[in-house]
């Protein structure tokens, strides 16, 4: 995936965590990771796995397209 498409990636998330008022720690609780490797996801400083991406989209309560497709 390139620099911009995880950029844009992360925003994603961090926009749908926030929307539903969830901390990145929660989030990143409920995913079994830390707090730093969500947070260098969401400023898409990190790849990101299928694996983690579903795990992320379910504690969202979205679609796995959701994030990578946007709206």
């Amino acid at each position: 995936m390139s620099n911009m498409h995880l950029i844009r990636l992360g925003k994603r998330i961090r926009d749908m965590r926030l929307k539903k008022g969830m901390t990145i720690e929660k989030l990143a609780w409920e995913n079994d990771m830390s707090k730093g490797n969500l947070s260098e996801i969401e400023k898409g400083m990190r790849n990101i796995r299928y694996l983690t991406l579903k795990k992320l989209a379910s504690g969202l309560n979205v679609c796995v397209r959701d994030l990578v497709d946007g709206d």
